[in-house]
């Protein structure tokens, strides 16, 4: 048995979830797909993939086998590619997480515009707060807004996470929920009002961290009326009137220019120290060509000079992603 072609077989197999789809991109009959298929389970002696008449999926030991044979596949043409002097064009599908507080429009800009220099690779997007593995979870990249990780959480020691720019935040509520009662002035007067937000740590209480004008923090600590791990939804929460929210300016700027939100308590900014901007990617010697090729084209998209990329590091500045760099 060809055990590397036939992981390669598996591979497709999985991704498009179909053996004839995988037969009709890999160009061989759908019979040696199956007899891959099935020589690679006896190799095993393990069941891959649930097979019903009308569709497939993988077993537990087939996902886990479907992530060890992405790595060591792309590890292998890598170093094909190196020992060959060239690297190949990049394609393959690439699974990106990202966080829904970043600017809707502006990362479809930036995949858009990937998709466009490298038309060989499939765009996998997932939005989510946070990936809290994101090799186990099968990602190549992730774009994350995220605060503080909770005490005592365990580092993922597979992945790199470059922290290196925070997102503004806005305090705002919609105007039929201030017409009912008094808009606050200050940051004390939350505790008045109905506020939504986001899941914090649970052995700790929503803490809102206010910087007034001149300089002095002010840490509320808060009863969410309405909790939900998606800055998306916090924003609709807003929109329908439900209370007070702290959210992205990017992802509202559009709301304050139609008067569908407005911004409260002018005389003071969220502590951006609470929305740090990370990149994450996996911890290897050799990184796949699709997620290199994705995070120096986010690099240039944003426009970040060479001088600004960490030694040893790929790094984006998410200018174009409306977000802001960290103060100097």
């Amino acid at each position: 048995m060809n055990q590397i072609y036939a992981m390669r077989v598996f591979v497709r197999v999985a991704e498009t979830q179909s053996f004839r789809r995988a037969a009709q991109q890999l160009k061989v009959s759908n019979a040696l797909v199956t007899r891959s298929i099935a020589t690679l389970e006896a190799h095993l002696h393990a069941r891959l993939i649930n097979r019903t008449t009308r569709n497939l999926s993988l077993t537990e030991a087939g996902t886990h086998y479907l992530e060890g044979c992405r790595g060591l596949l792309e590890e292998l043409d890598h170093l094909e590619g190196s020992v060959a002097g060239t690297e190949r064009e990049p394609g393959g599908t690439l699974r990106v997480v990202a966080s829904g507080a970043l600017s809707p429009q502006s990362l479809t800009q930036l995949l858009d515009g990937y998709r466009r220099r490298y038309p060989k690779v499939r765009i996998r997007l997932t939005l989510a707060e946070r990936s809290a593995h994101l090799i186990e979870d099968g990602y190549d990249a992730g774009l994350f807004v995220a605060g503080p990780a909770p005490a005592g959480a365990a580092p993922d020691t597979d992945s790199v996470e470059l922290s290196f720019a925070t997102q503004r935040l806005v305090p705002c509520a919609a105007p039929s929920y201030l017409a009912a009662r008094e808009e606050p002035r200050h940051p004390g007067q939350l505790a008045l009002h109905a506020c939504i937000s986001t899941p914090s740590d649970q052995r700790a209480p929503t803490v809102w961290h206010f910087v007034g004008s001149e300089g002095d923090t002010q840490p509320v600590a808060l009863d969410p009326a309405y909790t939900v791990n998606s800055a998306l939804l916090v924003r609709l929460a807003a929109l329908a009137g439900m209370g007070i929210a702290v959210l992205p300016e990017s992802l509202v700027a559009d709301d304050f220019a139609t008067g569908a939100l407005k911004r409260i308590m002018p005389g003071y900014t969220v502590d951006e120290s609470q929305a740090k901007v990370s990149l994450v990617y996996p911890r290897r010697r050799h990184l796949p060509v699709k997620t290199r090729a994705f995070v120096d084209y986010t690099l240039e998209h944003a426009g970040c000079a060479p001088s600004e990329i960490p030694a040893g590091a790929h790094a984006i500045v998410a200018h174009d992603l409306h977000i802001a760099r960290h103060a100097s």
